[in-house]
């Protein structure tokens, strides 16, 4: 379904396909910034960082917490547009935390 949305006359539902990780072919061109303890990302209206610590934690605009918090906050409390798409950018700062870190 996501190869054939890809194809869509429609440039956001091609921009949307082509942004998900599940679509075939699917490669990473978020660009990140790497810092000594965090790692950054553009995010929908700020950068996303996550911090390494003791116990990571996520800055975005005014919010600081855990993964936990900032799902909550996407879920229930930011519904934006598109909250899968903010899901996906969390997804894709995690794992690059993940490689740059070996966490």
């Amino acid at each position: 379904a996501l190869t054939e949305l890809a194809k869509d006359s429609n440039w956001n539902v091609r921009r949307r396909a082509a942004s998900n990780p599940s679509t075939p072919g699917y490669t990473d061109t978020r660009e990140y910034v790497i810092g000594d303890n965090y790692v950054a990302t553009q995010g929908t209206n700020h950068l996303w960082y996550k911090y390494n610590s003791k116990k990571p934690f996520y800055t975005c605009g005014c919010f600081i917490g855990s993964r936990e918090q900032l799902l909550i906050r996407i879920i229930s409390l930011d519904m934006s547009e598109n909250p899968y798409e903010r899901l996906r950018i969390l997804e894709q700062l995690d794992k690059k935390f993940d490689e740059t870190f070996n966490k």
